[in-house]
């Protein structure tokens, strides 16, 4: 690309043509334009052969090899030129000829090309393209990398490259693989600034040029031309500033960069590669050797930028940053930096301050200087003294640049030399001033020495200049002279003296002093002269060149220390006595370097020899306690002390605060103070230091130090700490009982015990060995503890430190407010340890104060604070193993409330009990019932009635029942007097509950065995007094079982209740209002305590006595149940097998000795035998057991027959299960399964195996013989095919003696599946579990006889479907539609839905596979009675008990299914694994908890529009209404179902929605035929 540049700045345009180069990059290759004259013959003559150029011997031309146009076979094997009429190729395809050999090849579409530079039509449409050069691709190039590599070429077209062209002025650049177009644009400004535009940026450069004579070097050449170009940033204010980026030396075209700033552009001799400048050039060394002064001569046109004009100083930074620095450069040109920078030193390169016009060499200039150094040395006095000048402000060079160039910078050096060279002159100094001999020491300690007085100098500088300012005699003296160090000492005033002391009360208060010291001028430092904030500085440089302070230390040590201990001074003169104290304060308030060493030597004079001036006159601390007055602010107030007492205390007089230089000192007071504390004046009692042999020491002070006596010379010194003040003070205290000075003496030592005493409490000494040291308490420590002096918060005598507690959280947590604690509260907890207060609680302290509180009539404590006491105790004696168990039973020391308070740290009042009168918890309740109803309307001080701990101190059980033998609980017959005490508080029925929570824990205990038979035995006595009402009743009542409150016993049905409850003489237990579980465990678990005490259970107590009419034929029941036994046997052998086992072991007599008696009607009535209480009402029923006999009815069903044969196996309660078993078993007999059917239901269904061999079948002894019975059956089954009798004469002769007769399998309703049969809720079905031991007696027909329902069966018959269809159009869907329809009325509240299901295969084992439906829909329309198919008989078909009992199973699961896709429902299938006999199969319960009680009815009959509903449904269908419904199952096929939801059939039948149909017998009794 470069070459093709090069070819084509060599060729020839018109004058009013630009020259243009342009470059378009397409797939196919590269088009090269040119607006050039064109090619000429020789010029093709020249691109056939290699080397032949015709540049050669031509100035002004790049190329002269002839081998540039060749490069183009890099990117193409195929080069194409167009110009002037020339259309060739060079095809090097074929072989190395095609490199000369050119090929005619037809013009190009020069058109196409130019369309292609559209993207800038104003500048480049009128171009006139003369030369095109098509570079096609290589197959290869085009595709990978290569292509890359040939664009990235192209990035070499900086707009630099126009820059030192000859001919180009502009470069195009066209991509259309990524569609962008640069124009590169020269424009030569003036004044040396040539721009190039490149798209919407520009770049400025500075080029210098130079034509140098080359004949001397080439005699081929007579001129060349060499050029330096500096790239410039325009900035906002039309000034430019350098870009100091790296940048290549070009010969005409860059080559690379050598690190330099700047552009070298010359004729350099290149290789072939045009990579790099050749080194061993002799013409490229003689082109080097010319640039530093092209350099140094451009500096002057770059400055004379008309931008610069007005600030050529900056002209001179932004040319000064180009200058390269050693190092930076490498390579060929790596010498240029020193030459350039040699060439600018002898040159004047830089620009003077103020006068802009005059350039001087760098070595004549200073820089760095400041505005102070210039007012300084103007600049005529630093151009006479040193020749210089100060450099132009706005000229910034770089440290490394200045140096380079040997600029000097401002400094002390500079100082030194000027004021050396004035001391040189005739006048010397004095002409400059003492000002400005300041200014200069100011100027000096700024430029050399940091705000700490440390060097910032070079170290070897510094000595050197001081040890000439020595030697420079520039210091002014008191008499006018100037003096140099050398010469002699010179002492210099203090500067804090000098900042203290103003007007007549410095220095020269003490003019004798001075008189024969050589000091220097006070001038100096005068206002005029100097700012008193210099004054630092100046004196600190005059420190550093030897010149020493006027040392007022040395006057304190020389003059005033030996005076003030002088008797001869003090009593002449007490002014200058005051006066020396007044100095030597003044003085050590100041830095004296001397007093940091000496300090401490002067302050021990003062203690010693210094006379102070108190209230009994001077006096000596060394000799007398001397203190602070409260003048001083001393905190003490003696005067609280010793007030009344014989103490002589000397204060320090106020005269020392009124002396003038307190009045000048800044917060003298505070300085007073501290310097009188200092040299030995307290506040409060002096503690001394004595040295004592070991046999001095006092016995209390031996007694710490009997354990080390061995190791301790008793001739050893001792140092020890005393105090007589206070000795004497706590002595004057104690003696006089003055509890208010007490109080304040423990405030004062509190205050002051860490900074005054608190160190003066050890004393020390020396063991033998002489290496350790041993350390004991103070005589002065021993003597505040050996005297009671404090004050108790308890009592009003003074006590021992120890006897008292420090009122701190440990002991407070513990013992709360009523301890004794010392008073006021110390606050300081290293006084606390050293006077031995009590911080720490010991059990023994715990127990003695607890006896103190137990004596307090009124004591008070938060129950929060007696949990910390008692947690406490009960930690230390877990440690201790202390036994307080007899100590709690004993004595009252459990703390209980009167009342709780709402707050656990709230104080209330209360009583201390014994651990026998209390109870850790009663879950019953009632102890918390008792303690509730006693508090209403009492007073706050009623003793509480055994109170219960768990609530007071619930997290000490373990303490309470462990360690005091607290009971944990009551005891069972504990429980007795609790309700007891419950019972004279509160009535029946507001205790009803606690009552039943005692018996439930009874009841527990009576289960688990912990109630003994001792236990059981007391309470049944004590609940047969007459004074243990402890009963509540329903009628609000107290009682016991005593009789006079007549016959109390607990209710366990709720019909019998109702029967006896308006009758006298008795009443029923009330144990309140109780949830489902609490009824569920009173029937459970309380019934059975109940029982144990003998209160009577009603259900117990009630008996049925039968009542019947007359006797009939009863063979035919006794064969049912005589069939039925061995069933039952089998089902009691598998199921409960213990109840067998005991029946067994009994002979099963009471299997054997059954009677079945059946009666015509059947009535009892309810007798408690024990009181002679006989229900009013009597009660029909079909079915009922009394002692052995089981009477029923002819038209009992065999279900309520097996429900009482259960009661016999049962010990009289009926079980569900057994009946149900034997009814489905019954109900296959009757459908006519054989045996093979119905064993298979029995292993497989109900899972119950065969009797073993050895045990023997069940029969009753009144039943015929199995012959007979074989009889009966065939002579049934051969009776089958006739009418059966209706008349009852007929039933009672004997006809159907056997069972099962076979003619039942006919009868409507037992196809479907065994009825879910239990206990019907009221009526005639109700299965009564007692039995009287009377025997029947005959029908009272003056007793009320109740009503009862219908025995036969209702059979609710359901809409015509086909009326269905016709009304709400055709809602039978075929198989798998899955369309639902529903019926029913909105105002009605019940509803009905057909659903159709998808029904799944089922398998032989019964298993549904599979089961799908979808949501019921319901429709708010209803229909009439004209819907019912109009028929005189029921369709019914043949029953098959395997076929019904599947259809059965599906239909639930049908409806099982169908409900749990019902969204948000959840359903239960009670008959999944086995019958349960409830009244409904499935239990819905939606997102609301409402539930839905669901009974299916399956049918796989499409005419069967009836089904049969048993009268324990019904019932239950009108208990619970709308939560009751029946889904009506149709199983369409094998696959299908179909549902019908009825809710609450019997509004349904109401409404007329769904019909009510008895179903008859078809021997119907009584039958009467009229005419």
């Amino acid at each position: 690309m470069l070459l093709q540049v090069q070819n084509a700045d060599d060729n020839v345009y018109s004058e009013n043509e630009e020259p243009t180069l342009a470059f378009i990059v397409q797939e196919s290759g590269i088009i090269v334009l040119n607006n050039e004259q064109g090619f000429s013959a020789q010029n093709i003559r020249a691109l056939c052969d290699v080397g032949s150029s015709t540049k050669k011997g031509c100035s002004g031309y790049i190329g002269k090899k002839g081998i540039g146009f060749k490069s183009v076979f890099r990117v193409t094997d195929a080069p194409e030129i167009h110009s002037n009429g020339f259309h060739v190729k060079f095809d090097i395809s074929d072989g190395q000829i095609g490199f000369v050999l050119p090929t005619l090849v037809p013009p190009c579409n020069l058109d196409s090309f130019k369309m292609l530079l559209g993207g800038d039509t104003s500048q480049l449409d009128n171009k006139c393209w003369n030369t095109c050069i098509v570079l096609p691709f290589r197959s290869v190039t085009s595709k990978g990398n290569d292509m890359n590599n040939i664009v990235s070429m192209f990035s070499d077209l900086n707009p630099s490259l126009l820059l030192f062209l000859h001919r180009l002025q502009c470069i195009v650049f066209r991509n259309m693989l990524n569609d962008s177009f640069v124009i590169m644009r020269k424009e030569i400004v003036g004044n040396g600034i040539v721009k190039v535009s490149c798209g919407v940026e520009n770049m400025t450069w500075f080029v210098a040029s130079q034509k140098l004579q080359a004949d001397i070097i080439h005699r081929d050449v007579q001129i060349t031309e060499i050029s330096i170009a500096f790239t410039l940033l325009e900035t906002d204010c039309g000034c430019y500033g350098p870009f100091l980026d790296q940048q290549p030396v070009f010969a005409f075209l860059p080559l690379r960069t050598y690190g330099l700033k700047f552009i070298l552009q010359g004729d350099f001799v290149l290789p072939s590669s045009r990579e790099e400048v050749d080194v061993d050039s002799p013409w490229n060394q003689w082109l080097l050797s010319e640039y530093p002064s092209l350099f140094v001569s451009a500096e002057r046109s770059f400055c004379s930028l008309p931008c610069f004009r007005e600030n050529p100083g900056k002209a001179v930074s932004v040319y000064m940053s180009f200058v390269p620095l050693f190092g930076e450069v490498h390579g060929f040109f790596s010498s240029l930096p020193r030459m350039i920078i040699s060439k600018l030193r002898m040159s004047n390169c830089l620009i003077l301050e103020g006068d802009k016009s005059k350039w001087v060499p760098s070595c004549k200039v200073l820089r760095g200087w400041t505005e102070s150094a210039r007012k300084l040395c103007p600049d005529s006095l630093l151009h006479d003294h040193l020749g210089l000048g100060y450099l132009d402000r706005d000229i910034i060079l770089s440290d490394s640049l200045a140096r380079a160039l040997g600029i000097q910078d401002y400094g002390p050096e500079v100082l030194v030399q000027i004021i050396s060279s004035l001391c040189k002159r005739g006048n010397g100094l004095k002409p400059m001033g003492l000002a400005w001999i300041s200014s200069w020491l100011n100027e000096f300690y700024a430029i050399s020495f940091q705000s700490s007085g440390q060097a910032s100098m070079n170290c070897e500088i510094e000595t050197v200049l001081i040890e000439t300012l020595r030697k420079t005699p520039f210091i002014p003296l008191s008499d006018g002279t100037f003096t140099s160090v050398d010469e002699g000492t010179i002492w210099l005033h203090s500067d804090v003296i000098n900042t203290v002391f103003e007007g007549d009360l410095g220095l020269e208060a003490f003019p004798t002093l001075y008189a024969k010291l050589r000091f220097v001028s006070p001038a100096l430092f005068s206002e005029t002269a100097v700012s008193i904030s210099c004054i630092g500085n100046i004196t600190s440089v005059l420190h550093n060149i030897g010149v020493q302070q006027l040392s007022a230390h040395e006057i304190i040590k020389v003059h005033i220390l030996p005076d003030m201990s002088d008797e001869r001074v003090k009593t002449s003169d007490k002014n200058l006595m005051i006066d020396y104290l007044c100095f030597v304060m003044i003085h050590l308030q100041s830095s004296c370097p001397s007093c940091r060493v000496e300090r401490d030597y002067i302050i021990s004079e003062l203690r010693n020899k210094a006379f102070i001036l108190t209230n009994y006159g001077f006096k000596r601390p060394v000799d007398v306690s001397v203190h602070l007055s409260k003048e001083f602010e001393n905190p003490v107030n003696i005067n609280r002390l010793i007030n009344g007492v014989d103490l002589k205390w000397h204060e320090v007089d106020k005269t020392y605060l009124k002396h003038p230089a307190s009045r000048l000192l800044s917060s003298g007071l505070k300085k007073w103070r501290e310097f009188f504390l200092e040299i030995g004046v307290t506040d409060f009692v002096q503690v001394v230091q004595l040295d004592k042999s070991f046999v001095d020491m006092s016995h209390t002070v031996l007694q710490s130090l009997s354990s080390d006596w061995d190791l301790i010379s008793h001739g050893s010194v001792v140092k020890d700490w005393e105090s007589y003040e206070l000795v004497q003070l706590l002595s004057l205290l104690s003696g006089s009982g003055n509890r208010e000075g007490c109080k304040y003496l423990l405030e004062v030592l509190d205050e002051f015990w860490d900074v005054h005493f608190s160190e003066k409490a050890i004393g020390c000494c020396n063991f033998k060995s002489g290496t350790d040291i041993k350390t004991f308490r103070s005589s002065f420590l021993c003597k505040i503890c050996e005297i009671p002096w404090v004050v108790s918060s308890m009592d009003d005598k003074l006590h021992y430190p120890k006897e008292l507690f420090h009122d701190c959280d440990a002991v407070h947590a513990i013992l709360g407010a009523c301890a004794p604690y010392a008073v006021p509260k110390v606050r300081n907890g290293k006084l606390v340890k050293d006077i031995g207060f009590r911080t720490e609680v010991t059990i023994d302290d715990a127990l003695k104060i607890l006896k103190l509180w137990r004596s307090n009539s009124s004591f008070k404590a938060s129950v929060s604070q007696m949990s910390r006491l008692y947690t406490f105790i009960w930690s230390e004696v877990r440690n201790s193993r202390k036994e307080i168990a007899e100590e709690f039973h004993a004595a009252s020391s459990i703390f209980v409330p009167y009342k709780l308070a709402s707050r656990p740290d709230d104080v209330v009042s209360g009583l201390f009990l014994s651990s026998k009168e209390v109870y850790w918890h009663d879950s019953t309740g009632a102890m918390d019932e008792t303690y509730n109803h006693s508090q209403s309307g009492s007073s706050e001080n009623q003793c509480p009635l055994n109170r219960t701990l768990s609530n007071i101190y619930p997290g000490l059980h373990d303490f309470f029942v462990n360690e005091c033998k607290v009971p944990e609980k009551p005891s069972f017959c504990n429980y007795l007097d609790i309700l007891l005490q419950l019972s004279a508080v509160t009535l029946p029925s507001q205790a009803a509950h606690a009552v039943f929570q005692v018996f439930l824990k009874w009841a527990d205990a009576l289960k688990s065995g912990l109630l003994s038979t001792e236990d059981i035995h007391h309470m049944k006595e004590c609940l047969n007094k007459s004074e243990y009402t402890v009963l509540p009743t329903v009628l609000d009542k107290w009682v016991s079982l005593h009789p006079s409150f007549g016959l109390v016993c607990w209710c366990d049905d709720e019909k019998l209740k109702k029967r006896f409850k308006h009758l006298d003489n008795i009443d029923f237990l009330y144990f309140g209002t109780l949830n489902d579980i609490e009824r569920e465990l009173l029937k459970t678990k309380v019934s059975i305590l109940i029982r144990t005490f003998g209160i009577p259970v009603l259900s117990e107590v009630v008996t049925r006595e039968a009542i019947y009419s007359k006797r009939v034929d009863g063979r035919f029941k006794a064969s049912l149940v005589n069939w039925a036994l061995p069933f039952a046997q089998r089902y009691l052998y598998s199921v409960h097998l213990d109840k067998y086992i005991q029946l067994k072991q009994s002979g099963f007599s009471n299997i054997s000795d059954l009677q079945i008696v059946v009666v015509d009607e059947l009535y009892y009535r309810n007798v408690i035998k024990s009181c002679g209480i006989v229900s009013k009402k009597k009660f029909q029923c079909t079915c009922l057991l009394q002692d052995n006999i089981l009477y029923t009815t002819p038209e009992s069903d065999s279900h309520a027959v097996y429900m009482e044969l259960s009661c016999l196996l049962f010990d009289g309660a009926p079980d569900l299960h057994l009946a149900n078993f034997l009814h489905m078993v019954t109900t296959m007999a009757i459908s006519g399964s054989n045996e093979e059917q119905t064993e298979f239901f029995i292993l497989n269904s109900q899972r119950m195996p065969k009797l073993p061999d050895e045990e023997p079948v069940w029969s009753l002894s009144s039943v015929t013989s199995e012959a007979e019975s074989n009889e009966f059956l065939e002579s049934s089954a051969t009776t089958e095919e006739k009418e059966q009798p209706t008349s009852k004469s007929k039933k009672m002769s004997g006809i159907y003696s056997n069972w099962p007769p076979v003619d039942w399998k006919t009868a409507p309703g037992l196809c479907k599946r065994p009825a879910p049969i239990s206990q019907p809720i009221n009526g005639s079905k109700h299965i009564d579990s007692h039995t009287s031991s009377d025997g029947p007696v005959a029908i009272d027909t003056d007793m009320f006889l109740e009503d009862n329902t219908e025995t036969t069966s209702p059979v609710p018959i359901l809409p015509d479907s086909e009326s269905l269809d016709h009304q709400y159009g055709n809602t039978t869907n075929p198989t798998g539609s899955g369309v639902r329809t529903a019926f029913g009325t909105a105002d009605s509240g019940a509803r009905i839905a057909f659903d159709p299901v998808d029904l799944g295969l089922v398998s032989e084992n019964l298993q549904v596979v599979s089961l799908e439906f979808t949501k019921r829909n319901q429709l708010n329309t209803g229909f009439v009675s004209s819907e019912f198919s109009q028929r005189d008989q029921l369709l019914t078909g043949t029953p098959n008990t395997a076929q019904a009992l599947l259809t059965g199973k599906l239909g639930e699961l049908a409806a099982f299914k169908y409900f749990t896709g019902t969204s948000g429902k959840k359903v239960k299938w009670v008959n999944k694994d086995n019958e349960t006999g409830l009244p409904y199969d499935l239990v819905v319960e939606d997102e609301r908890g409402n539930i839905e009680y669901v009974e299916v009815k399956a049918t796989k009959s499409a005419r069967k529009d009836w089904f049969n509903i048993s009268t324990r449904e019904w019932q239950f269908a009108a208990e619970k209404g709308d939560s009751f419904s029946i889904a009506h199952v149709f199983l369409l096929s094998e696959k299908d179902a179909k549902i019908a939801v009825y809710t609450n059939p019997i509004k349904l039948c109401q409404l007329g929605k769904l019909q009510l149909v008895v179903l008859m017998p078809r021997q119907r009794k009584d039958s009467t035929i009229v005419s």
